[in-house]
């Protein structure tokens, strides 16, 4: 997904702060604070490299790992995070939605059942992307099924989920979503009725519960905030049960959010996903940068310039 699979528009880093290296930009890593700096909680030396960065409230503060803020503790409310649902993961050759190729999917069920797709996806796989992920065109090419067979699978599957009406979930869904969307046009595979879909992303859920906790938002990084396990980061179907047990912790410590229904939470993070696109877009041109942040939310539907 960045070339880990995930766009600029839900990895960011913030380059004015000296802590945070522009190319520290892989979903799974930690926010690392590259040079040395103060706690901003125990007020002692943090090494280069020995702590992490955090954007609180528009200013970047150094911590040790053990110092660093923490999620509120769970309530004990009941909520759509007590349902089942059905984490949704993909693996790619790159961090394009419209020409990034499968490469590897997982869905994983609340009764513990994961499914999972090796596919050779008929091109090279580029080394930086083997780099991240891990899957190689030896392995794609001896192990792996033809992408039309697989992605019919992964439609098949993924359009049970959408006619039960259990809730999706996908962290940062808009490429995992519009890459499928893409490949099943490019097989020549009916597309899936998102429009009928109930997702929910807790890339899209953090930043409106904690809307000062800024800056990079990658899933390891993530995980640690909220107490989830990442066993094997890169990895679709733990990176898929991650997402899911993310959800699930966002949503027990936050009532507001786990009171919803599921189907009006899908229509709220339409919302808010656009909200935060457009806080990222007028960062990004006070900074002078040209780059366009989509606003659709989960399927995006036009290349960005």
């Amino acid at each position: 997904m960045i070339f880990s699979a995930r766009p600029f528009a839900c990895l960011v880093p913030d380059t004015r702060h000296p802590s945070v290296h522009p190319d520290d930009r892989s979903r799974s890593s930690i926010v690392i604070n590259n040079y040395p700096g103060r706690c901003g909680t125990c007020q002692n030396r943090v090494g280069a490299g020995a702590g992490q960065a955090i954007m609180i409230e528009g200013r970047w503060t150094t911590y040790h790992d053990g110092c660093a803020p923490t999620a509120p503790p769970p309530g004990r409310h009941r909520g759509w995070h007590d349902l089942p649902m059905v984490g949704f993961d993909v693996e790619t050759t790159g961090n394009e939605p419209f020409d990034a190729r499968i490469v590897s999917a997982a869905l994983v069920y609340s009764d513990g059942t994961t499914a999972r797709w090796l596919i050779d996806p008929g091109v090279p796989i580029p080394p930086p992307t083997t780099e991240i992920h891990g899957i190689t065109d030896e392995m794609v090419r001896s192990s792996g099924r033809p992408a039309r067979e697989s992605l019919a699978e992964v439609a098949t599957a993924i359009a049970k989920v959408i006619a039960d009406g259990t809730p999706l979930v996908a962290f940062c869904a808009p490429f995992d979503v519009t890459v499928l969307h893409s490949e099943l046009a490019r097989h020549a595979l009916a597309p899936l009725d998102w429009d009928r879909a109930v997702i929910i992303d807790p890339s899209v859920l953090h930043r409106e519960v904690e809307p000062t906790h800024t800056g990079m938002q990658p899933l390891g990084g993530l995980c640690r905030y909220y107490d989830v396990d990442l066993t094997s980061a890169h990895d679709a179907a733990s990176d898929a049960r991650a997402a899911v047990n993310m959800a699930v912790s966002i949503a027990a410590r936050h009532e507001r959010i786990a009171r919803m229904r599921p189907d009006a939470l899908h229509r709220a993070q339409i919302t808010w996903y656009a909200e935060q696109k457009r806080e990222l877009q007028a960062y990004f041109d006070r900074l002078g940068h040209e780059k366009t942040v989509s606003l659709e939310w989960p399927l995006e539907t036009r290349r960005r310039r």
